[in-house]
């Protein structure tokens, strides 16, 4: 009887045990939970399946250190400029501050242009004396048309010097789908493409002292009279991120430029023409998400044997330190690091004079066979030719020493 009623408690727990986990699976399907496909290494999905997926019209992902463009869709497909357009005003703030012909505490006075200046706002008034840092955070938080062009007049003398200078630097950036017609980016003709916008990030995110203004989330200026908040929802939910800028209109869609970094990685994504901001924050982590997974820094190591190199000066040999030329991190495949070879050629021995910097061999960076990086080796410093007075010297020298 015990038997048989162990039996029976086994066989109704196994049943009850069956009746969960069934439970389970069916609310997790119910409710989009994650799918076995969700469990994929990153590098072995389909990911252009993911880029054709998303909402946005255009996109583009890159690493910003090394420039490489990691996924794209449409990336130079043009579209109205918007708010993306004061990163490049917040650009040439930072370089003017970096050069030491700006600083945060100098003041603007408003100018009527600014005044008159519609849509996002911190409503300044004409004659009003405000602070580079203020118009700063006006313009990096809360998109103020009137701080951007307040600012923009204090970095170039006019809204209209500000605009020459504005393309200027687009065209210098390689932005050559992007035109400025305003301060702001809100009039007529101002557009820009994806993969411009990235260029602009990439040289924004350089200048690390604007980081705090480009993820704050909520601030206030002019002592409180107005508030900001950032459009930029990933500021306050995405781990890493350094900024950059969000915004939206009828006609283009709902539009985002996020910049994160994560170990060695730098990241930016810009999604624009998306259905809608949920989309659009979606949208962007799955990306940035997607890049640090499936990617990865490679910096190059030297070889330990690759450090001197034999010169014969005079009949006798010394040595002289070697250096790589023109190596510099680069983007791999994440986990395959190991699968790196690296190879040079040097010459066995040189004959002086050798200069600093000389080429004294190749070096070479391979995977699966394929070159990834190659360089230069070259002299560490320079080996003069032995003559008569030098022989005389170095001999003078020497029975000195012994």
């Amino acid at each position: 009887m015990k038997i048989l009623r162990k039996i029976c408690s086994a066989v109704l727990c196994a049943a009850v045990a069956v009746f969960m986990v069934c439970s389970l699976a069916e609310g997790k399907e119910k409710a989009g939970a994650l799918s076995a496909e969700d469990f994929v290494p990153a590098d072995t999905v389909a990911v252009s399946d993911i880029i054709e997926g998303l909402t946005a019209r255009s996109a583009v992902v890159t690493e910003m250190t090394t420039g490489r463009v990691l996924f794209e869709k449409e990336p130079q497909v043009q579209c109205e400029c918007g708010h993306y357009a004061k990163l490049m005003v917040l650009l040439l703030t930072a370089e003017k501050i970096d050069s030491g012909e700006l600083s945060m505490s100098d003041t603007s006075v408003v100018s009527e242009y600014a005044n008159s200046q519609q849509g996002s706002q911190i409503w300044l008034d004409k004659g009003e004396k405000i602070s580079v840092e203020e118009l700063i955070k006006s313009v990096s938080a809360g998109n103020a048309n009137d701080g951007c062009a307040a600012l923009a007049e204090k970095v170039a003398g006019s809204a209209d010097k500000a605009v020459e200078l504005m393309n200027s630097r687009a065209k210098m950036l390689g932005m050559n789908g992007t035109v400025y017609t305003d301060c702001t980016g809100m009039g007529e003709g101002n557009v820009t493409t994806a993969k411009d916008t990235a260029l602009l990030c990439s040289e924004l995110a350089k200048y690390k002292n604007l980081t705090p203004y480009l993820t704050c989330w909520l601030d206030t200026v002019r002592d409180g009279k107005a508030e900001l908040v950032n459009l930029n929802r990933l500021v306050r939910t995405y781990k890493g991120v350094t900024g950059m800028k969000a915004w939206g209109s009828e006609k283009a869609g709902s539009c985002i430029a996020a910049t994160a970094e994560k170990g060695d990685m730098s990241v930016c994504v810009v999604l624009n023409g998306c259905d809608s901001q949920e989309d659009m924050n979606a949208e962007a982590k799955k990306l940035l998400n997607l890049a640090f997974d499936t990617y990865e820094i490679y910096t190059p190591e030297l070889p330990e044997d690759m450090v001197k190199e034999t010169v014969v000066c005079g009949g006798e040999e010394l040595s002289v330190e070697l250096a790589p030329k023109g190596l510099y991190p680069i983007v791999i495949p994440r986990g395959t690091y190991r699968m790196v070879e690296c190879d040079f050629t040097a010459e066995e021995k040189l004959d002086a004079p050798v200069k600093n910097g000389e080429t004294a061999g190749e070096i070479r960076y391979t995977m699966g066979g394929e070159v990834i990086l190659e360089g230069k080796i070259v002299a560490c410093k320079d080996v003069k030719k032995m003559n008569f007075i030098c022989g005389i010297k170095k001999l003078v020298y020497n029975l000195l020493s012994m």
